[in-house]
């Protein structure tokens, strides 16, 4: 057991998951960390127990790791210096095999990953090619080896992007993040970063792209006061009679730490123990929504749960402007109880017999609609609520 007596860094955190239940045999705690993506230094470590003598350590550019991969056989210490180098930008796989003190019984290891920190800009966030940007973002990298300052090029034409054009140069920035401003909905744009290191040197950065979404509700424009409250939109079961709860008994009535994106999200209580069995929310437009502008097809929303919940599935339903629904199943039966935000884009195809250029509620339930029988209870999470267009060509 350890005992701190100072707040544990992240890294920490993740190294204390990674300790392996006893008893302990395999390798674990390296360094570089698994996923790292910023390595210059070829110098490998890790941890083990004591009864392990040896340590066979291989390491190569592919996840399958053979015999032609074992740099360094029967080593007795823990660690390694790959006196090569590492190619910068290349992604690197490794594994350190443990021999026992009988010096026959070899324990495999896991295979970690890392990637050696390239010259040019790398890493963008958003992610290349996404379609799932917000309108209003912060556009941010990792820089390369030695990079001092980062001359960004931003637009919606490619092809001046790529050229460099004075009409896309928006400056030299001293920190890697860059912050276009309010952006239209449902556009690519594209973007470079040129790294400028010691004597003015350029390293040119390859071109990103991304495409913004449509939003319907990102949550972040209500307010505890009468008449913009969560659930005066969003309307629940003490409307609707079903077993929901949108918001909070008490403000703030939205969800304020547990966010997606933003400073809000919307807690979803459901409770399908009694009749009708089911849980929903839902938003009625003031006018039918026209959800094929602008070349969309595609609903996107993030859902997160909790593990005490109750195991249920978690449905969309869209009706139009014809009272005719569509009904859409979240395909992993366990999605209620997860603790991480999970995207889920549904082709607005799916809802068969929706006219979905004539939108006029959208409801996010809980609980077996088609077939209602007495469930569980749970609150999950749903935040961004958005339409996306096919991603960009790359």
């Amino acid at each position: 057991m350890r005992i701190y007596n100072r707040a544990i860094t992240a890294a920490e955190v993740k190294e204390i998951f990674q300790v392996p239940a006893s008893p302990r045999i395999k390798a674990w705690g390296p360094s570089p960390a698994d996923g790292a993506k910023d390595v210059t230094a070829p110098l490998f470590t890790w941890k083990s127990v004591d009864t392990i003598k040896l340590h066979d350590i291989y390491l190569g550019t592919s996840p399958d790791l053979t015999a032609a991969d074992l740099v360094a056989p029967r080593q007795p210490l823990k660690l390694y210096y790959h006196a090569p180098g590492l190619q910068p930008g290349a992604t690197y796989y490794w594994r350190v095999d443990e021999i026992d003190a009988d010096m026959v019984t070899v324990h495999t290891g896991d295979v970690w990953s890392f990637m050696a920190q390239p010259f040019t800009a790398y890493d963008p966030q958003p992610a290349d090619g996404t379609n799932t940007a917000p309108s209003v973002i912060d556009l941010r990298w990792l820089k390369g080896i030695g990079a001092l300052k980062h001359h960004v090029y931003f637009g919606d034409d490619r092809e001046a992007v790529t050229q460099g054009a004075a009409g896309v140069d928006q400056g030299i920035f001293a920190d890697p993040n860059y912050s276009p401003g309010d952006l239209e909905s449902a556009k690519t744009y594209y973007w470079r970063v040129d790294e400028v290191g010691a004597g003015e040197v350029v390293k040119t950065g390859q071109v990103w792209s991304f495409t913004t979404v449509v939003p319907v509700d990102d949550f972040e424009s209500y307010t505890d006061e009468e008449g913009s409250r969560i659930y005066e939109t969003w309307i629940d079961g003490w409307t609707n009679g079903t077993g929901s709860t949108v918001g909070y008994t008490q403000a703030p009535f939205a969800e304020q730490t547990i966010v997606h994106a933003g400073l809000q999200s919307m807690p979803l209580d459901y409770n399908n123990v009694n009749a009708p069995f089911i849980s929903e929310a839902e938003q009625t437009f003031t006018t039918a929504q026209d959800w094929t502008a602008g070349g969309v097809d595609t609903l996107l929303l993030y859902v997160r749960g909790r593990g005490a919940n109750s195991v249920a599935p978690v449905y969309v339903v869209l009706k139009d402007a014809s009272n005719r629904t569509g009904v859409v199943v979240h395909p992993d039966a366990t999605i209620a109880k997860s603790l991480t935000w999970t995207e889920w884009k549904i082709p607005l195809s799916e809802f068969t017999g929706v006219n979905p250029a004539r939108v006029k509620t959208l409801y996010i339930g809980v609980g077996d609609k088609a077939n209602p029988a007495k469930g569980g209870t749970g609150l999950i999470y749903v935040d961004d609520i958005g339409l996306t267009t096919p991603a960009p060509a790359q």
